[in-house]
């Protein structure tokens, strides 16, 4: 029962990634680290160093989530192919795809479906899960900084990632933080050109040396297609 409703955790999760992803480094902390960081790396919030704040608490801003799905046509959709490794051995393949079924200049809403997977439903997941996520155009800066992330620390940098059978650069976020005493280490990889955004995610945690679990998602299938403007 455990694993099954980590395997329904992990989906609900990666349903919604990808319009979560876009916004990674707002998960950081902001301050100073004491470690040395490798080249590349820095603390999170850095990049805002000596700014001043450009929101407030109150103040509506853009949400990612809106941002990573607004410029595509009703019926763009992204399908994930995932695979996530227990710390017993056990192993689920599910399958999420996920739509834009409506959308207007205040908010747009995802469908996302997921196929369990047959190892997946031997361990007591549903066949198919569906969800519906909703996106606000506009959400409160509060509420875009929540889930900063204390002792995060963030790496960025772009790579080539296969996205669908074709090889395309991608920007990448690797984010190394601690929960419920383990270590994570999260990188997602993504494209502005495909919907949602994300292309690729990795996660695996760690308690001590021991890896506790492994998950790696990936588009294999998208229809991108944009919205046409008006004649």
């Amino acid at each position: 029962m455990r694993i099954a409703m980590a395997v329904l955790l992990s989906l609900t999760l990666s349903s919604v990634a990808g319009a979560e992803s876009t916004d990674l480094l707002n998960k950081a902390a902001k301050g100073a680290i004491d470690a040395v960081l490798p080249p590349g790396e820095k603390p999170a919030g850095e990049a805002d160093a000596g700014k001043a704040a450009p929101h407030k608490p109150g103040d509506l801003v853009e949400n990612p989530a809106y941002v990573a799905w607004a410029p595509f046509a009703v019926g763009a959709s992204v399908t994930t192919a995932e695979r996530i490794e227990f710390e017993d051995g056990s192993v689920v393949v599910p399958v999420t795809t996920s739509k834009l079924v409506s959308k207007s200049a205040d908010e747009l809403r995802v469908e996302s479906v997921t196929v369990a997977g047959a190892a997946a439903k031997h361990l007591g997941a549903a066949d198919e899960t569906k969800s519906v996520a909703e996106y606000p155009a506009k959400i409160k800066y509060e509420d875009v900084q929540a889930g900063r992330l204390a002792d995060a620390r963030v790496t960025e940098g772009k790579e080539l990632v296969d996205v669908a059978g074709k090889d395309v650069e991608a920007t990448f976020v690797e984010t190394r933080y601690t929960d419920d005493g383990e270590t994570v280490v999260e990188k997602v990889w993504s494209v502005d050109s495909v919907p949602g955004h994300t292309v690729k995610k990795t996660v695996t945690r760690k308690k001590g040396d021991k890896v506790t679990r492994v998950s790696s998602g990936q588009v294999k299938k998208l229809d991108a297609k944009k919205e046409t403007a008006p004649k």
